[in-house]
C-alpha cells in the first residue's frame, strides 16, 4: 500500500514537471538596437551603398543623408530593404549617413545610429588640375588633356559658385580650333575674389568640371588705366602715359608684349603695374626708351618683364638722359621685375642738367646680360645730375660686365646698400662698384650676399668663361664697406682692395647652385653654412 502511494506521488511529480516544460514564456516588448554596419559605407561613381545588419522586428529604416553633420538633412529615405544605394549625389564629396529603425509601434523604434561620413568619387575628368598660375583676377585658363581620336572639347560654360549641381550657366564659350588642339581656353570678363564652377563639354556631354576662385583685385592708388583685355598696338604704351594723370597706376596686361611708338619722356610720377598673369608678366621690349624729361616726379615698374632688343648686343636703355635733361626722379623702382639684355639700366647723360636721381631701388627682380657700360652708369666727369642711394635687395645679378660705374664728382654724394642677393659672373673690368679718382663712393654697405665667379678678362660678350678672371669687389671707395654675412665661391677671387669680412664657400660656383650657367641658382651644397641667410631668397631651400 505504502509503494503505491510512493509510485502514485512520483507519477504526479513527472506530470507537473512535463507540464511546465512545455509551457511558453513570453516577455515584453522592446526598443529596437539601433542600425549598424555589415560593410564601411561604400562609394562608387557618385552614389554610396548603405549595408546594414537586419533586424528582424523592423518594419522599415530611414536613412539620412547631410554634409554638414546633420545640422540640416539634404535627402531622406524610408526602405524596408537593409541594404540600400543612395543615388544622385555630387561627385567628390564629402556626407555624412545616419539610420534609424522604425518597428509597428512608434516607442519601439531605434534611437539614432550615425554611421560617420565618406567622400563620392572624383568624376573621371579630362581636365588638368588647377594651379595658382591659372587663375588671375579676372580670368581663368583652363586645361585638358586631348587624346587622339577621342572626343574634342568644344564647349565651355561658366556657372556661380554655389551651383554644384551645375544648373544655370552664366555664359557659354566655344572653343577655336587652336585652343582644341592645345587643350586649353582662357575665360575673361570674370569679378575678382570670386568663385566659379567652369565645366567643358563635348557636344551635350560633361568632360570635367572644377571650382575656381579669382584673385583678389590688384592694389593700387586711384583709379587706374587699364589695358587688360584691349587690344595691343604699338602705340598702348605711349598712349596711356599721355593719358595718364601724376601718379596714376597704368595696369598692363599680363600676358601681352609692349613695344614704344618713340621714346616716352618721363614728366610725371608713373606706375607700370603687370596684371596678374598666366604666363610670367607684362613684357616691355625696349625698341625705344624712357627718356628724362622736367620736372619732379617718380617711376615705378611692378611685376614687368624689360627686355632690349633681341641680338643688339646690349645697346638698349631702359632709362636715359635724354638730350636736355632737367627733371628729378625722386625715385626709381623696380619691383618684382625681369631686366634683359640692355647697356644700362639707367644712364645719367652729360646733358642731364640741373636735375637728380633720389633713390634707385631693384627689389625682388632678376637682372641679366647688361654690357661693359655700367648697369647703373653715369657717362663721364662733366655730369652734374647726381645719384643719391642706390638699393639693391632679394635679386640676382648674373651676366653682368659691370654693376655700378660712377665717373662723376657729385657720386661723392652717393649711398649704396645691397642685402640678399646673388652675383654671379656680374664684373669683367677693374670691379663690380666703381667710381673715378674724383668719385669715390663715401658709403658701400653689402649684408647677407653671395658673389660667384667673374666673367673673363678677354672676352668681348657676355658668355661664361673658360678661365677664372679676378676681380674687385670695389674701386675708388673712400671708407671700407660695412660687410655682414657674405660669401664667396673659390672661383671667386679679390684684386686689392680685397674686402674683409667675407667667408670664402670651398667649392665653386657649379658645386653651390643647380645650375648658375642657366640661372638656376637654388642651393644645392647642404653644407653651406649660409644657405638659409644669404643670397636671393628665392634659391634658398
Amino acid at each position: 500500500m505504502k509503494k503505491n502511494n510512493l509510485f502514485k506521488a512520483l507519477l504526479l511529480l513527472v506530470g507537473v514537471l512535463y507540464l511546465n516544460s512545455c509551457s511558453v514564456e513570453t516577455y515584453p516588448e522592446t526598443r529596437l538596437f539601433r542600425p549598424v554596419l555589415n560593410q564601411d559605407l561604400l562609394p562608387t561613381n557618385n552614389t554610396i551603398t548603405v549595408d546594414m545588419g537586419k533586424l528582424k522586428s523592423a518594419v522599415y529604416y530611414k536613412i539620412e543623408v547631410s554634409r554638414d553633420t546633420f545640422k540640416t538633412v539634404l535627402k531622406s529615405f524610408d526602405t524596408p530593404e537593409n541594404k540600400f544605394v543612395i543615388t544622385d549625389l555630387l561627385w567628390n564629396t564629402l556626407y555624412q549617413v545616419r539610420a534609424t529603425a522604425f518597428a509597428e509601434k512608434e516607442e519601439f523604434n531605434s534611437k539614432i545610429s550615425d554611421f560617420g561620413g565618406v567622400k563620392t568619387e572624383k568624376y573621371p575628368s579630362i581636365l588638368f588640375l588647377q594651379s595658382t598660375n591659372d587663375v588671375t583676377d579676372i580670368a581663368v585658363r583652363l586645361r585638358w588633356a586631348v587624346v587622339a581620336g577621342g572626343q574634342e572639347v568644344t564647349t565651355v560654360k561658366v556657372f556661380a559658385g554655389k551651383d554644384e549641381e551645375l544648373s544655370t550657366p552664366l555664359a557659354t564659350y566655344q572653343t577655336t580650333p587652336g585652343e582644341i588642339t592645345a587643350g586649353q581656353k582662357i575665360i575673361p570678363g570674370l569679378l575678382p575674389n570670386t568663385k566659379y564652377q567652369l565645366a567643358i563639354y563635348s557636344g551635350a556631354t560633361v568632360r570635367g568640371w572644377d571650382l575656381y576662385t579669382t584673385k583678389p583685385p590688384l592694389t593700387v592708388v586711384g583709379t587706374p588705366i587699364d589695358l587688360r583685355n584691349i587690344p595691343v598696338t604699338s602705340s598702348s604704351l605711349n598712349n596711356a602715359y599721355a593719358a595718364a594723370t601724376n601718379g596714376q597706376t597704368i595696369i598692363l596686361d599680363g600676358d601681352s608684349e609692349y613695344k614704344f611708338n618713340g621714346n616716352i619722356v618721363l614728366n610725371k610720377s608713373i606706375v607700370f603695374k603687370s596684371g596678374y598673369t598666366f604666363s610670367g608678366g607684362a613684357t616691355l621690349e625696349m625698341n625705344n626708351q624712357f627718356e628724362v624729361g622736367s620736372g619732379t616726379y617718380s617711376v615705378v615698374f611692378d611685376g614687368v618683364k624689360l627686355k632690349g632688343l633681341t641680338g643688339s648686343a646690349q645697346t638698349s636703355y631702359i632709362v636715359n638722359g635724354g638730350t636736355t635733361s632737367t627733371g628729378t626722379i625722386t625715385d626709381l623702382k623696380f619691383l618684382n621685375c625681369l631686366m634683359d639684355n640692355f647697356r644700362n639700366l639707367i644712364r645719367i647723360r652729360s646733358n642731364w642738367g640741373s636735375g637728380s636721381l633720389g633713390t634707385l631701388t631693384i627689389d625682388n627682380s632678376i637682372v641679366t646680360n647688361f654690357g661693359s657700360a655700367g648697369m647703373i652708369s653715369t657717362d663721364n666727369a662733366v655730369v652734374t645730375a647726381p645719384i643719391n642711394n642706390i638699393v639693391i635687395t632679394n635679386s640676382t645679378l648674373f651676366n653682368i660686365q659691370k654693376l655700378i660705374y660712377l665717373r662723376n664728382s657729385n657720386a661723392s654724394s652717393c649711398a649704396v646698400r645691397i642685402s640678399d642677393c646673388t652675383f654671379y659672373e656680374a664684373a669683367k673690368t677693374a670691379a663690380m662698384i666703381e667710381g673715378t679718382t674724383a668719385a669715390t663712393i663715401p658709403n658701400l654697405q653689402i649684408s647677407n650676399s653671395i658673389f660667384g665667379r667673374g666673367i673673363t678678362s678677354g672676352s668681348t660678350t657676355v658668355t661664361p668663361p673658360a678661365t677664372v678672371y679676378d676681380y674687385a669687389l670695389t674701386k675708388t671707395v673712400s671708407a671700407a664697406p660695412a660687410l655682414v654675412n657674405n660669401y664667396n665661391t673659390n672661383d671667386f677671387n679679390f684684386l686689392a682692395p680685397i674686402p674683409s669680412p667675407i667667408t670664402l664657400f670651398a667649392g665653386d660656383a657649379q658645386a653651390l647652385w643647380v645650375d648658375p650657367a642657366k640661372g638656376n641658382f637654388r642651393i644645392k651644397a647642404i653644407n653651406f653654412v649660409g644657405k638659409n641667410t644669404a643670397g636671393d631668397p628665392r634659391w634658398r631651400p
